[in-house]
């Protein structure tokens, strides 16, 4: 195959022993390739002994341990013998749960490594020795060397005998040297290889009856690493666990003669490209018809691999994660030293091929491999403040919370045999930016632990996908679909959160030249969320089964339907900003204790309109005055953040204050309930002032209904135009502003709700698409007559109770905030006035 799509495996040289008897490798045999012999006896009386990566025979004594020179180089090498039950036992000093529990397998892999990483270390012993008398070793390196004034001076490390040794070495060092040592690896053996080896021995040990069928059969055997890292090492030493060296590999992009091969295997690390499909799938099935042993090896069979090899009933294999079991036996390994403690089961799962390589080496003591593999797992981690929240600690966003804890509860229920398809596992989240949306699956994750569920979280977003290599087409769909395998790989229940769904832009609104790109974007999302792999013929089985399907988007409208749909994230859970209540609990939570018996009541009211994450920041930033003041956090510090000292001048304050004024004003006039509305003007963010309602009026829907809230949005600006001679440019410039919002209203009302307009009975467009309305001449038209039917009204009402305006006004520029019962009270003595 052309493109580096898949992995070619070198070939083995085929060397076949004529010496063992029962072990020679020969197609006359029944067997197809020799049994691995870990301390058993064959039928000539010979054992099998591995050095470094190749294998000989030698007489067998009566222990399972090597004796003399049959160590090589590993004297050290533990002492592990051979149950009759293939569950190995130590004497060593490796913990007994470290070791105990192995397959046979895994017994032989482990030992191998042992053998290999004892070699070396006692190669880097001698250069260490060498150096500390003077000396490079021969061949050490391309630098000037002094001339040489000893024989010693000129041995190489093949040379050195324990004579020899004795003078170099200390004595902790002589003990463990051998008579005459051999060469063994000069590169160390890496903790990422050792994990990879090791899980697959593993894997096999539990499913001999696969590798029963590897040696008398050909069967075809797919085996899923999720890990990108792990798979590359398990790519690497896959044949030398599972075969014994002398075995012949063809690779599926080079076909050969069957007589010259003796297995076939397919290595995928990216899913295949769309051209040239046609010809990848003619490879796969010429290669099966060989009739030989397929082992194929990628990230997820159903996305990676040929439909022609899923047909073919394959043997489905699953590597086991990096568990701390693996992880101590790294470490024992690679230092030759016991690991006494354990890393946390959580932690290891965290932990990557390439986190071993880093944190375990051999130079390093068991306790400082552990220390910085703590280290690696600690910069994975969420900061604990995030982390800490519950979805007892959410607050604002009830509906969310609800689904949350209701997914949970199902939870419970399928893994006691509910079936999957009664769980609502699909929804949407959409409020603007701050509201918790993205905290919601943190939340999620915690709550699920404290009832005992393991849910696994994995995140994306577009422009996760969007900057994977280049950014071609094909760079964005293979990152997408690598992200889903490995999150279908993942232990189930598993919550995969998409985050910027909004990006993925309806397509049929699609207008630009890059259309078809965005196309095949979505298309390949729904193909995921589905659960399908796209592109390949007959591979359409689901794998939704334990898989939670959660978005986040600010904007709702521009994202395309099909998303929506049932089956998908066809909950929509929207999120508004805090209430009072609301505001109150966030602040209680983020001060962890602090304030308990201070009343934050007009801190909430300064800070209505803000955001969760406005009210961390705002924690955040009275704590450091306090910090700076090298004193405890006092409630003048929360309003100093909420309500600073003013550096806006009095006429720029008396304009926000005038605009809130028409806001609440016109409110309670229209929708009375004056308890649930606030109005302040704290300078928050880039938010000059608000007015809120915390609870919505009575809405019926009708012309009427609309006709008043276009004189609520209007109000601040009439104000300004009333008091002052002149508006600012406050009600506009931005989405989510007054002008936007009148906009989005009165183009509803003409083009889609069929409430005004001259054309009432046409539909124009869905209610939230509002370019797609305001594209239509008449809309325009009988949009802004809408809204001069609203100005005028509103400016009326204004000039009827100016006196209660310029009241509101005075309380704004000195208190800062005023609620809407305050105003009802304004304008009831305004009435006994007049």
């Amino acid at each position: 195959m052309a493109g580096g799509e898949h992995a070619v495996v070198p070939q083995a040289v085929h060397a076949a022993s004529e010496g063992a008897a029962g072990l020679t490798f020969s197609r006359a045999c029944d067997q197809r390739f020799p049994v691995r012999v870990v301390g058993d006896l064959d039928t000539a009386g010979v054992g099998l002994q591995v050095v470094g990566h190749r294998r000989r025979t030698t007489p067998t004594s009566t222990s399972a341990e090597p004796q003399g020179d049959d160590l090589t180089m590993s004297p050290t090498l533990p002492k592990i013998a051979v149950a009759p039950d293939s569950v190995a036992a130590s004497n060593d000093t490796t913990p007994s749960k470290d070791v105990a529990g192995m397959g046979p397998l895994e017994l032989e892999v482990y030992r191998d490594d042992w053998r290999d990483a004892a070699q070396f270390r006692l190669r880097a012993a001698f250069v260490k020795a060498m150096k500390r008398s003077g000396t490079p070793p021969k061949n050490g390196g391309k630098g000037r060397r002094r001339a040489p004034s000893t024989a010693s001076d000129r041995l190489s490390f093949s040379q050195l005998s324990r004579r020899h040794a004795i003078e170099l070495l200390d004595g902790e060092e002589v003990e463990t040297f051998p008579d005459r040592p051999k060469p063994g690896p000069a590169y160390p053996v890496t903790a990422a290889k050792v994990a990879a080896r090791l899980l697959l021995a593993r894997l096999f040990d539990g499913r001999k009856d696969a590798l029963d069928r590897l040696k008398l059969a050909a069967p075809v055997v797919a085996i899923d690493v999720a890990e990108r890292e792990l798979l590359q090492a398990v790519i690497g030493n896959w044949q030398n666990v599972l075969f014994p060296e002398g075995v012949r590999v063809m690779d599926t992009g080079n076909l050969g003669r069957r007589e010259d091969f003796d297995v076939v295997s397919l290595t995928m690390t990216q899913p295949p490209k769309t051209k040239g499909t046609s010809d990848f799938e003619k490879e796969a099935l010429s290669a099966i018809c060989l009739g030989l042993p397929f082992i194929a090896i990628s990230p997820d069979a159903e996305s990676h691999l040929p439909a022609v090899v899923l047909k073919a009933d394959p043997i489905r294999l699953v590597l086991p994660p990096i568990d701390a079991r693996i992880v101590a036996l790294a470490i024992r390994v690679v230092t030759g030293k016991p690991c006494r403690d354990l890393l946390e089961e959580d932690a290891a799962r965290l932990l990557t091929a390439t986190d071993l390589s880093i944190g375990i080496r051999f130079d390093r003591s068991p306790e400082e491999c552990l220390a910085q593999l703590k280290r690696l797992v600690a910069l994975k981690r969420a900061p604990a403040s995030v982390r800490a929240i519950s979805l007892d600690d959410l607050h604002g966003m009830n509906e969310a919370v609800s689904w949350s804890k209701s997914v949970l509860t199902d939870l419970k229920m399928w893994k006691a045999g509910m079936p999957w398809s009664a769980i609502d596992a699909g929804a949407c989240l959409v409020g603007p930016p701050g509201v918790g949306k993205t905290t919601l699956p943190l939340a999620m994750q915690r709550s699920a632990a404290e009832e005992g569920i393991k849910l696994e979280v994995a995140s994306c977003s577009h422009s996760q996908f969007q900057g994977a290599g280049e950014g071609h087409l094909g760079h964005f769909l293979r990152e997408m679909t690598n992200f889903f395998a490995a999150a279908r790989a993942k232990p189930r229940p598993v919550l995969v959160f998409i985050d910027e769904c909004d990006s993925f832009a309806d397509r049929s609104k699609l207008r630009h030249s890059h259309a078809d790109y965005v196309t095949a974007c979505v298309n390949g999302l729904i193909s995921e969320l589905d659960g399908i792999s796209s592109g390949r013929e007959g591979a359409a089985t689901s794998n939704r089964e334990g898989l939670i399907l959660l978005g986040a988007s600010n904007d709702l409208s521009r994202c395309d339907p099909a998303i929506l749909r049932s089956g998908r994230l066809n909950r929509i859970i929207r999120i508004g900003l805090p209430d009072l209540n609301d505001l109150e609990k966030m602040y209680r939570f983020r001060l962890g204790g602090r304030l308990v018996h201070d009343d934050l009541q007009e801190i909430c009211m300064l800070s209505l309109g803000s955001t969760g994450a406005d009210v961390e920041r705002i924690v955040k930033d009275a704590l450091r005055i306090a910090r700076h003041a090298s004193r405890d956090l006092t409630l003048s510090d929360l309003r100093a953040v909420v309500s600073p000292d003013e550096d806006r001048d009095f006429d720029t304050q008396r304009r926000v204050a005038i605009h809130e004024a028409g806001h609440i004003l016109m409110d309670v006039l229209n929708f009375g309930a004056p308890e649930n509305v606030f109005a302040n003007i704290a300078a928050v963010g880039q938010r000059r002032g608000a007015t809120v309602r915390t609870k919505s009026p009575p809405f019926a829907g009708t012309y009427s209904d609309y006709r008043l809230r276009l004189e609520t949005l209007i109000a601040g600006r009439t104000a300004e135009s009333l008091l002052l001679s002149e508006h600012s440019h406050g009600s506009g410039g931005r989405r989510g502003s007054d002008i936007h919002l009148l906009t989005t209203t009165a183009a509803a009302m003409v083009g889609s709700l069929g409430l005004a307009g001259p054309v009432p009975l046409l539909f124009f467009g869905s209610l939230d698409d509002t370019e797609e309305l305001m594209s239509y001449p008449e809309v325009r038209r009988a949009a802004h007559e809408e809204l001069q039917k609203a100005a005028e009204s509103c400016i009326a009402k204004l000039t009827a109770h100016r006196p209660v305006l310029e009241e509101i006004v005075k309380i704004l520029l000195q208190a800062r905030r005023i609620d809407g019962l305050a105003v009802a009270d304004l304008l009831a003595m305004s009435r006994i006035r007049s």
